[in-house]
């Protein structure tokens, strides 16, 4: 089959990632639990060639009761963010006439549309404010995947994202559709099939770096993540399947805001479902999967659930 590691998602909670960040600044950060690991995604060819994989991402979480949330450059409380977040990816693997290793490039474009609200103190009393905003979010540009093929059915992936702080911000805003920071994440993904159980493994693992917000003197800390997902086919079309997944964040939020919060490090674990369905097998192949990630143990981050529907079509 022609895969390759493109993303997950992002956030709906799912894809994050280029989405709006609502721990980090904004409790959500370019990472949703679940989002990331995808069916054969550690599979870069070894055929050369183009794929284009859509995702639409929902999201619904919250950060409830008295907590406190640093938004853009305020600390809010009772937030609330809605989320619908469609991606697309653009995928090429190179003809370099090795089966053992191959080498691909991606960029994602987004087009979110996000709805979020909150209590802000103001002249002593708790003011609900609330503001709704679509447009292109954050893309992201993959350089260079470099997938090693240790056989058949056992593939590794390298690679580092690139976030690009392109879509509207505003510091006033609840709503925004970027996050106004540049974003590395280095990671790795690996998957691994047992054709005798009609098992596949997938496995990804990723470190989100960000850069300073000038805008709201705020700068995240590190993030660690983990998406693990587990797929039974029950035929040569159909599988069945179980996410676990977990962020955490290793270094402290830095800043005015951040210091007010003991650094709001926070963290989550999510998990659930997935079905993945092949709808063509001859090519141009077509692949379908759909996933629900509800998230819990949540520290500093919002709580909620995701919901993703991706399509991609090796070309």
């Amino acid at each position: 089959m022609h895969h390759t590691t493109k993303m997950a998602a992002c956030v709906m909670c799912i894809v994050a990632a280029v989405d709006p960040a609502l721990a980090v600044e904004g409790a959500l950060g370019r990472t949703i639990p679940g989002t990331w690991v995808l069916p054969q995604g550690a599979v870069v060819g070894p055929d050369s060639g183009f794929s284009f994989t859509m995702l639409n991402i929902g999201y619904m979480g919250a950060l409830g009761g008295a907590r406190l949330d640093p938004v853009f450059g305020a600390i809010y409380e009772n937030v609330q963010l809605n989320l619908n977040e469609n991606i697309g990816i653009l995928d090429y693997v190179y003809p370099i006439g090795s089966r053992k290793i191959s080498l691909s490039s991606a960029f994602m474009g987004v087009v979110n549309w996000v709805g979020g609200s909150g209590s802000i103190e103001s002249n002593g009393l708790a003011e609900r404010t609330s503001s709704a905003n679509a447009g292109a979010g954050d893309v992201v540009a993959i350089p260079l995947t470099v997938g090693i093929h240790f056989s058949e059915n056992n593939n590794l992936a390298v690679s580092t994202w690139l976030f690009a702080p392109n879509g509207l911000f505003d510091p006033d805003n609840l709503s925004n559709l970027g996050m106004n920071v540049w974003t590395i994440m280095p990671n790795v993904a690996h998957t691994y099939v047992w054709k005798k159980r009609r098992l596949e493994f997938d496995n990804f693992v990723g470190f989100d770096i960000y850069r300073h917000n000038q805008a709201t003197n705020y700068t995240s800390g590190t993030v660690f993540h983990w998406d693990g997902m587990v797929i039974r086919h029950l035929s040569e079309r159909l599988g069945v399947g179980a996410i676990g997944s977990n962020v955490t964040q290793i270094t402290p939020d830095r800043g005015p805001l951040a210091d007010e919060l003991h650094g709001f490090q926070g963290g989550c674990w999510g998990a659930g479902p997935i079905v993945t369905y092949e709808a063509r097998i001859a090519k141009p192949e077509v692949h379908l999967h759909l996933r629900w990630v509800n998230q819990f143990k949540v520290t500093n981050l919002l709580k909620g659930n995701a919901f993703m529907f991706g399509l991609t079509v090796g070309l």
